[in-house]
């Protein structure tokens, strides 16, 4: 059958069935074989007009263009490749980046309104950090995956780009001229696997721009302050100790220049045991419960070492440190969680049934998608981590036992075990602020390799097995925890999504590294200057206001800032009374007749203890299927209860707020003589009138308000709310948009989410 190819005057186009066009901005024309070369040229004359000002892409302090090519074609995904836009592509030291010919590609003809994707990013730029895998599509559909130092030998149809945030990338080389097909295809394969961290561009960006100062500071555990602050914090100073043994790194480039280690034990003694531990990690502090239990962790100790005295007496100063008597219980958690292999092996299988691009591919594999998923045996490792922190808690508040967790390198496993067991432990990690301290210390400045884990530099002898994503799993785990109990963390999914891609933009000095010294070392290594690199903890440095509010809970806001336990005390003392009768007389059958003191309300508990049945683990979708618009829930989903959630807890701030007004206004009534009471309450004609008390309204820190359903503002729509919200668009007729605009500007542009509070304070 005949095909009709149909080319915006602009740059759009779209392959449609046999059909008559009815839009004159199309032109329409046969592709036929014997037609192919006279549509070819008819294409390229319409398109060329486009390029004489094609706009370059945005550039960064450092960041420099390596590789171009023109009449490159973008392809909109699920569209089998008849849909999508022209344009230039761009290859830089940073990113690979596709810049639409003209204007006319945007939904309103104009890109000067479009929110960016990000403050560093436009929204068809791809990191040079994200790719994951490269497949070079040659004519008779030849599939190569294309290596570091592999040649481009022949002319490339379509280039496939997988990335780490399980985005796939399809360009199109119809169109190119022949010498910048093979340039641009090279340009990418080079500079997307980086053989050493010198050509990574954090390195320029580094020495060519000045990084400000955070406006509010994540504690970097650098210092031997915010060590001792922290002790302070748990009150367990006068067991423990920071010790400074590794100024300078004379003792090991594993450990930072501080960490906290048992009150007995001396620098000396430091230095003696450290040899003895793999990668020198010998057993350090992480956290102390207030029942004196603390958690500890370390490496296994090396097996030619004659020296495992030294262990014994480090084990022994913790369990004095410890505060009773109780033996120690000793994890090893490569008995009890998943090898490096497994989550490697896992991963990888994940891959391959979420990074898909094709409609064709996504439904033949959707019949048998719970087979697929259980053979990835991804959810399993998350359940073993999930089951091994709940053991380490039940140890630490039920027995009052002190936990060693053991690793064989003391920092992969041992990072995710720990900081789970905190997070369950402790309310202060479940705050924004909180949380990012705990992953500073037990993740970055405890060293735990991101650049080899990631795959952020590439080798060809201990590459393929160093790139496991630790960090992913535990992010997953602590997705499973805000599922579990909703109202107890501060922030959403989101910003754990969010979180995952700002840890693989190789940007950052928090995940760009293996350890403290190999910061120091990258940072100073022109001894000219010293190079500064952004906290990823400072999201104003990368995110607008508008999308960092996306990261608050507003159940937490609920939890926390109405103090909703004290709520719940006093409806339960008014309900017993009532309560009580009530159900005895209307549901003896039911409820039988409950204790005089009987709990109406359960308080949730301090401590976190997740259940880890196979039944409520589940899949995290908005990380691993964002990007597959088939799999997508319209107005459903996790964001369309997030939505909702934000629009209830705004009405209780606007109540809130009329109440305190009212409170202030009767309380300086009462405050008055009672002639002046009563002029006040008379107007000059005699008219009842309110005395008007204006407070400053309180920001609820949320995203969404009540406007939805404000007649003077459109209603709340959502046409562009998904299960992927914020990251992906409903599917609409014009597939190409979604290249081009991100869903949170999109969604800013065509709905009314502002609203003007001070007409409430005048109701």
């Amino acid at each position: 059958m005949s095909r009709r190819f149909k080319s915006y005057i602009g740059n759009n186009f779209e392959m449609k069935e046999k059909g008559k066009a009815t839009f004159q901005s199309y032109i329409d024309f046969p592709v036929h074989e014997e037609d192919d070369k006279e549509s070819n040229e008819e294409v390229e004359r319409n398109a060329s007009a486009f390029f004489d000002n094609l706009h370059e892409p945005r550039k960064l302090q450092g960041e420099s263009k390596v590789g171009e090519a023109d009449k490159v074609l973008m392809f909109a995904p699920f569209s089998d490749r008849k849909q999508g836009i022209i344009g230039h592509l761009f290859v830089t030291n940073f990113k690979i980046s596709f810049v639409p010919a003209d204007k006319s590609s945007y939904p309103d003809g104009d890109n000067s309104q479009v929110i960016l994707r990000s403050k560093l990013l436009e929204n068809t730029d791809i990191p040079l950090t994200f790719v994951d895998t490269i497949y070079q599509v040659s004519s008779g559909a030849r599939r190569r995956k294309l290596v570091p130092g592999s040649s481009v030998t022949t002319t490339t149809k379509y280039l496939e780009i997988y990335c780490k945030d399980f985005q796939v990338h399809v360009f199109g080389f119809r169109f190119a001229a022949q010498d910048q097909n093979k340039q641009i295809t090279e340009a990418i394969a080079h500079f997307s696997y980086p053989t050493n961290d010198t050509r990574l561009f954090a390195r320029e960006f580094g020495y060519s721009s000045q990084v400000e100062d955070c406006e509010h500071p994540v504690p970097q555990f650098l210092e031997k302050d915010d060590w001792e602050k922290e002790l302070e914090r748990l009150q367990c100073q006068g067991m423990w100790r920071v010790a400074d043994a590794n100024k300078d790194y004379e003792m090991s480039i594993g450990l930072p220049e501080f960490f906290v280690t048992p009150m007995n034990v001396l620098n000396t003694d430091l230095a003696k045991a450290c040899a003895q531990f793999a990668d020198k990690r010998l057993p350090t502090w992480c956290y102390t419960y207030v029942n004196g239990a603390s958690l500890v962790r370390m490496s296994h100790v090396l097996p030619e070492s004659d020296f495992k005295i030294y262990e014994e007496k480090m084990l022994n100063a913790v369990k004095q440190s410890s505060g009773n008597e109780k033996d120690l219980l000793i994890c090893d958690l490569s008995r009890m969680c998943p090898s490096l292999p497994d989550v490697k092996s896992s991963i990888e299988k994940l891959k391959a049934i979420v990074l898909t691009d094709s409609a064709k591919e996504f439904y033949s594999s959707d019949a048998r998608w719970l087979s697929s998923l259980e053979a990835t045996h991804w959810l399993q490792h998350v359940a073993a981590c999930l089951n091994t922190a709940n053991h380490v808690v039940n140890q630490i508040t039920r027995d009052s036992q002190t936990v060693v967790l053991k690793e064989e390198t003391g920092c992969d496993l041992s990072c995710v075990i720990s900081c789970l067991a905190q997070l369950q432990l402790d309310p202060e990690f479940r705050t924004i602020a909180g949380f990012q301290s705990l992953v500073q210390r037990e993740w970055v400045i405890m060293g735990h390799p991101f650049q080899q884990r990631l795959g952020l530099i590439w080798t060809p002898d201990t590459s393929e097995a160093e790139q496991v994503p630790v960090f992913l799993l535990f992010l997953d785990c602590v997705w499973q925890l805000l599922q579990q109990f909703p109202s107890s963390f501060a922030f959403t999914e989101t910003y754990l999504t969010v979180l995952w891609d700002t840890s693989n933009l190789g940007l950052f000095d928090t995940f760009l590294f293996n350890n403290c010294w190999h910061r120091k070392k990258f940072l100073s290594e022109n001894k000219q200057t010293i190079a500064t690199l952004p906290s990823a903890w400072d999201w104003k440095f990368q995110l607008s206001e508008e999308q960092v509010l996306l990261f608050n809970n507003p159940l937490y806001r609920l939890r926390t800032s109405y103090d909703l336990d004290y709520v719940v005390d006093s409806a339960k003392t008014a309900l017993r009374s009532s309560g009580d009768a009530l159900r005895e007389n209307s549901y003896p059958l039911l409820l039988g007749k409950p204790p005089s003191n009987a709990e109406i309300f359960g308080l949730q508990e301090v401590v976190l203890k997740p259940e880890v049945t196979a039944g409520l683990i589940k899949f995290w979708s908005q990380c691993y299927l964002r990007w597959i618009i088939p799999a997508q829930i319209v107005g459903g989903g996790n964001p369309s209860q997030y939505v909702q959630q934000c629009i209830l807890t705004e009405e209780v701030v606007c109540l809130e707020h009329k109440l305190s007004s009212l409170t202030l206004q009767l309380q300086k009534q009462l405050m008055q003589p009672p002639h002046q009471q009563q002029r006040q309450r008379l107007g000059e004609n005699g008219d009842d009138t309110e005395m008007r008390v204006r407070l400053s309204r309180p920001s609820s820190g949320l995203m969404f308000g009540a406007t939805g359903y404000s007649s003077s503002s459109m209603q709340l729509s959502t046409m562009y709310i998904t299960s992927s919200f914020p990251f992906t668009l409903a599917v609409s007729h014009h597939t190409q948009h979604t290249l081009i605009c991100g869903p949170l500007s999109q969604y800013l542009k065509d709905t009314a989410i502002d609203h003007n509070y001070m007409q409430d304070e005048n109701d």
